[in-house]
Protein backbone atom coordinates (compact mmCIF):
# COMPACT_ATOMS: atom_id res chain seq x y z
CA UNK A 1 0.00 0.00 0.00
CA UNK A 2 1.53 3.36 -1.06
CA UNK A 3 -1.67 5.93 -0.70
CA UNK A 4 -4.46 7.08 0.60
CA UNK A 5 -7.72 8.10 -1.30
CA UNK A 6 -10.66 9.58 0.47
CA UNK A 7 -14.41 10.10 -0.31
CA UNK A 8 -15.46 13.24 0.84
CA UNK A 9 -19.41 13.66 2.10
CA UNK A 10 -20.28 10.95 4.55
CA UNK A 11 -16.55 10.27 4.96
CA UNK A 12 -14.34 13.35 5.94
CA UNK A 13 -17.36 15.08 7.14
CA UNK A 14 -20.18 13.62 8.46
CA UNK A 15 -23.18 15.52 6.38
CA UNK A 16 -25.54 13.13 4.85
CA UNK A 17 -28.64 14.62 6.40
CA UNK A 18 -27.84 18.17 5.40
CA UNK A 19 -28.31 16.65 1.91
CA UNK A 20 -30.60 14.79 2.09
CA UNK A 21 -32.47 17.58 3.85
CA UNK A 22 -31.77 19.97 0.90
CA UNK A 23 -32.64 17.53 -1.98
CA UNK A 24 -35.89 16.94 -0.32
CA UNK A 25 -36.49 20.64 -0.33
CA UNK A 26 -35.81 21.08 -3.92
CA UNK A 27 -37.56 17.92 -5.43
CA UNK A 28 -40.81 18.69 -3.23
CA UNK A 29 -40.26 22.29 -4.80
CA UNK A 30 -40.01 21.04 -8.27
CA UNK A 31 -42.03 17.95 -8.16
CA UNK A 32 -44.76 18.43 -5.65
CA UNK A 33 -43.53 15.37 -3.30
CA UNK A 34 -40.50 14.08 -1.73
CA UNK A 35 -38.03 11.43 -2.15
CA UNK A 36 -38.10 8.02 -0.59
CA UNK A 37 -35.28 6.33 1.70
CA UNK A 38 -35.04 3.84 -1.33
CA UNK A 39 -34.28 6.23 -3.76
CA UNK A 40 -32.23 7.99 -1.55
CA UNK A 41 -29.77 4.75 -1.94
CA UNK A 42 -30.11 4.16 -5.27
CA UNK A 43 -30.24 7.48 -7.20
CA UNK A 44 -28.34 10.35 -4.70
CA UNK A 45 -25.54 9.15 -2.49
CA UNK A 46 -22.49 9.11 -4.32
CA UNK A 47 -23.94 9.68 -7.71
CA UNK A 48 -23.26 12.57 -10.01
CA UNK A 49 -25.73 15.48 -10.27
CA UNK A 50 -26.81 14.59 -14.29
CA UNK A 51 -27.37 11.18 -12.82
CA UNK A 52 -29.45 12.26 -9.41
CA UNK A 53 -31.20 15.19 -11.23
CA UNK A 54 -32.03 13.32 -14.71
CA UNK A 55 -33.94 10.80 -11.99
CA UNK A 56 -35.34 13.59 -10.62
CA UNK A 57 -36.85 15.40 -13.70
CA UNK A 58 -37.37 11.88 -15.24
CA UNK A 59 -35.86 13.50 -18.67
CA UNK A 60 -32.74 13.73 -20.11
CA UNK A 61 -31.04 17.40 -19.31
CA UNK A 62 -28.58 19.43 -20.58
CA UNK A 63 -25.60 20.55 -19.38
CA UNK A 64 -26.53 24.10 -18.20
CA UNK A 65 -29.51 22.32 -16.75
CA UNK A 66 -27.74 20.05 -14.87
CA UNK A 67 -25.45 22.92 -13.59
CA UNK A 68 -28.26 25.43 -12.41
CA UNK A 69 -30.96 23.03 -10.66
CA UNK A 70 -27.32 21.65 -8.58
CA UNK A 71 -26.67 24.78 -7.79
CA UNK A 72 -29.61 25.57 -6.67
CA UNK A 73 -29.89 22.46 -4.30
CA UNK A 74 -26.17 23.04 -3.31
CA UNK A 75 -27.02 26.59 -2.68
CA UNK A 76 -29.78 25.24 -0.02
CA UNK A 77 -26.85 22.56 1.40
CA UNK A 78 -24.49 25.26 1.98
CA UNK A 79 -26.76 27.09 4.01
CA UNK A 80 -27.74 24.74 6.02
CA UNK A 81 -23.79 23.78 6.77
CA UNK A 82 -22.88 27.46 7.70
CA UNK A 83 -25.86 27.53 9.97
CA UNK A 84 -24.84 24.49 11.98
CA UNK A 85 -22.44 25.70 14.65
CA UNK A 86 -21.17 21.99 14.84
CA UNK A 87 -20.36 21.89 10.60
CA UNK A 88 -16.68 20.76 11.07
CA UNK A 89 -14.51 17.52 9.70
CA UNK A 90 -15.57 14.14 11.40
CA UNK A 91 -13.93 13.52 14.88
CA UNK A 92 -10.39 12.55 14.44
CA UNK A 93 -10.25 13.42 11.24
CA UNK A 94 -7.27 16.72 11.22
CA UNK A 95 -5.21 14.76 13.71
CA UNK A 96 -5.30 11.65 11.20
CA UNK A 97 -4.62 13.94 8.12
CA UNK A 98 -1.56 15.34 9.84
CA UNK A 99 -0.40 12.43 10.62
CA UNK A 100 -0.58 11.30 7.30
CA UNK A 101 1.65 14.29 6.27
CA UNK A 102 4.09 13.23 8.64
CA UNK A 103 4.21 9.82 7.69
CA UNK A 104 4.87 11.36 4.08
CA UNK A 105 2.11 8.68 2.74
CA UNK A 106 0.67 10.33 -0.36
CA UNK A 107 -3.20 10.98 -0.14
CA UNK A 108 -6.61 12.82 -1.80
CA UNK A 109 -10.07 12.99 -2.28
CA UNK A 110 -12.19 11.60 -4.86
CA UNK A 111 -15.92 12.76 -4.52
CA UNK A 112 -18.89 13.29 -6.56
CA UNK A 113 -19.02 17.08 -5.52
CA UNK A 114 -18.91 19.87 -8.17
CA UNK A 115 -16.29 22.51 -8.12
CA UNK A 116 -18.39 24.93 -5.87
CA UNK A 117 -18.85 22.74 -3.43
CA UNK A 118 -15.33 21.79 -2.91
CA UNK A 119 -14.30 25.19 -2.96
CA UNK A 120 -16.63 26.15 -0.29
CA UNK A 121 -15.21 22.95 1.85
CA UNK A 122 -11.48 24.23 1.39
CA UNK A 123 -12.52 27.81 2.42
CA UNK A 124 -14.50 26.68 5.24
CA UNK A 125 -12.59 23.83 6.54
CA UNK A 126 -9.09 25.26 6.03
CA UNK A 127 -8.71 21.90 3.44
CA UNK A 128 -5.78 23.30 2.21
CA UNK A 129 -3.86 22.14 4.96
CA UNK A 130 -3.74 19.01 3.82
CA UNK A 131 -4.54 19.03 0.51
CA UNK A 132 -3.70 20.08 -3.16
CA UNK A 133 -6.74 21.37 -4.69
CA UNK A 134 -5.56 20.15 -8.31
CA UNK A 135 -5.43 16.53 -7.40
CA UNK A 136 -8.62 16.49 -5.86
CA UNK A 137 -10.82 14.64 -8.17
CA UNK A 138 -14.36 15.99 -8.39
CA UNK A 139 -17.97 16.03 -10.74
CA UNK A 140 -16.16 18.35 -13.51
CA UNK A 141 -19.53 16.94 -15.98
CA UNK A 142 -17.59 14.09 -16.82
CA UNK A 143 -17.15 11.94 -13.67
CA UNK A 144 -18.95 8.20 -14.08
CA UNK A 145 -20.95 7.89 -11.28
CA UNK A 146 -20.19 5.40 -8.39
CA UNK A 147 -20.36 2.73 -8.57
CA UNK A 148 -18.61 2.79 -11.41
CA UNK A 149 -14.65 2.78 -10.51
CA UNK A 150 -13.67 5.91 -12.06
CA UNK A 151 -13.84 8.63 -9.00
CA UNK A 152 -10.89 6.20 -8.28
CA UNK A 153 -9.41 5.35 -10.54
CA UNK A 154 -9.02 8.91 -11.81
CA UNK A 155 -8.05 9.60 -7.89
CA UNK A 156 -5.57 6.85 -7.91
CA UNK A 157 -3.64 8.32 -10.96
CA UNK A 158 -4.00 11.89 -9.38
CA UNK A 159 -1.28 10.40 -7.06
CA UNK A 160 0.45 8.52 -9.47
CA UNK A 161 -0.46 4.86 -8.47
CA UNK A 162 -2.41 2.11 -9.50
CA UNK A 163 -5.92 2.11 -7.17
CA UNK A 164 -4.45 -1.88 -6.16
CA UNK A 165 -1.62 0.20 -4.49
CA UNK A 166 -4.62 2.18 -2.25
CA UNK A 167 -6.58 2.08 0.59
CA UNK A 168 -10.22 3.77 -0.31
CA UNK A 169 -11.93 5.09 2.99
CA UNK A 170 -15.84 5.32 2.02
CA UNK A 171 -19.25 5.38 3.77
CA UNK A 172 -21.78 5.08 1.30
CA UNK A 173 -22.72 1.54 -0.24
CA UNK A 174 -22.51 2.50 -3.58
CA UNK A 175 -19.21 4.27 -3.00
CA UNK A 176 -17.62 0.85 -1.31
CA UNK A 177 -18.91 -0.89 -4.52
CA UNK A 178 -16.93 1.56 -6.59
CA UNK A 179 -13.87 0.94 -4.39
CA UNK A 180 -14.28 -2.67 -4.73
CA UNK A 181 -14.46 -1.75 -8.46
CA UNK A 182 -11.12 -0.04 -8.56
CA UNK A 183 -9.62 -3.23 -7.19
CA UNK A 184 -8.31 -1.18 -3.74
CA UNK A 185 -5.50 -2.53 -1.75
CA UNK A 186 -7.92 -1.79 1.29
CA UNK A 187 -11.37 -0.91 1.79
CA UNK A 188 -12.14 0.80 5.17
CA UNK A 189 -15.54 1.74 5.56
CA UNK A 190 -16.76 4.79 7.72
CA UNK A 191 -20.05 3.87 9.64
CA UNK A 192 -21.92 8.05 9.41
CA UNK A 193 -24.91 6.32 7.26
CA UNK A 194 -25.17 2.98 7.61
CA UNK A 195 -24.38 0.48 10.50
CA UNK A 196 -21.49 -1.52 10.85
CA UNK A 197 -23.23 -4.46 10.02
CA UNK A 198 -24.68 -3.56 7.22
CA UNK A 199 -21.46 -2.20 6.10
CA UNK A 200 -19.72 -5.45 6.81
CA UNK A 201 -22.19 -7.54 4.20
CA UNK A 202 -20.47 -5.36 1.25
CA UNK A 203 -17.32 -6.83 -0.91
CA UNK A 204 -14.42 -5.83 -0.17
CA UNK A 205 -14.98 -4.04 3.31
CA UNK A 206 -12.07 -5.06 5.47
CA UNK A 207 -12.01 -2.59 8.06
CA UNK A 208 -15.16 -0.59 9.55
CA UNK A 209 -14.65 2.57 11.82
CA UNK A 210 -17.08 5.19 13.13
CA UNK A 211 -14.61 8.04 12.90
CA UNK A 212 -11.02 8.60 12.64
CA UNK A 213 -10.30 8.31 16.44
CA UNK A 214 -10.59 4.40 15.83
CA UNK A 215 -7.39 2.80 17.01
CA UNK A 216 -7.42 0.49 14.34
CA UNK A 217 -6.23 3.36 12.12
CA UNK A 218 -3.02 3.13 14.04
CA UNK A 219 -1.96 -0.36 12.54
CA UNK A 220 -3.29 0.76 9.23
CA UNK A 221 -0.74 3.44 9.33
CA UNK A 222 1.62 1.02 10.34
CA UNK A 223 1.86 -1.07 7.55
CA UNK A 224 2.52 1.97 5.64
CA UNK A 225 5.59 2.72 7.44
CA UNK A 226 7.14 -0.68 8.67
CA UNK A 227 10.18 -1.29 7.16
CA UNK A 228 10.37 -4.37 5.01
Amino acid sequence: MKGILFDFNGTLINDTQKHEEAWQAFITKVTGSPVSKGDFAKYFHGKNAQHTLEHVFKRPLTAQEVADYAEEKEALYRALCLADPNYSLLKGVPEFLTLLQKEQIPFTIATASGKTNLDFYFDTLNLNQWFQLDKVVYDDGKMISKPDPDPYLKGAARLRLLPSECVIFEDAPVGLLSAYNAAAAQIVAVATSETKDSLAKLPGVSLIVADFTDPTLTVLIDQFTKKS
